[in-house]
């Protein structure tokens, strides 16, 4: 491996590393500003990719359910233009979710992200987490005291 080539591999973990500490923030405009114009997002389960546009829609459901979010980057492999990364997220529940209303509950996400970079912005981003983890999380009854 050339010297080139592995700055060019952390550089590109580092921007990541930044991308998710974004969210930390709580600012969708930090986080959005990672994101090329051409960006496509591909959500769990194989559904049909996102443009930018569907891609802000549906972030801001996240942004107004959670706040409080602290991310770590567990773990991360990069490849040329691709940076996979391991990432637990923990985050208050505090505004409605997949119409569960607010409960408080620090919740834990944990995730894999594939990242493609081009021209120092993401062009290309597939996710992979366990929604019903999730939702499990929000739907737990608190211990009765």
């Amino acid at each position: 491996m050339q010297k080139d080539e592995g700055d060019r591999r952390e550089l590109n973990k580092a921007f990541i590393r930044a991308y998710f500490k974004a969210y930390d923030s709580g600012d969708a405009n930090a986080v959005w500003s990672f994101l090329a114009s051409k960006h496509a997002y591909y959500p769990p389960g194989g559904s049909e990719p996102m443009d930018l546009t569907g891609r802000k829609h549906d972030e801001m459901f996240f942004f107004n359910a959670f706040s409080n979010i602290r991310t770590t980057v567990e773990d991360q492999i990069a490849e040329g233009d691709r940076v996979a990364s391991r990432v637990k997220m923990y985050a208050d529940h505090t505004g409605e979710y997949q119409s569960i209303p607010s409960t408080g509950t620090r919740t834990k996400f944990v995730f894999i992200d594939i990242c493609r970079i081009e021209e120092g912005r993401i062009v290309e981003e597939w996710a992979e987490f366990d929604m019903g983890s999730i939702l499990q999380q929000l739907r737990q009854k608190p211990p009765i005291a």
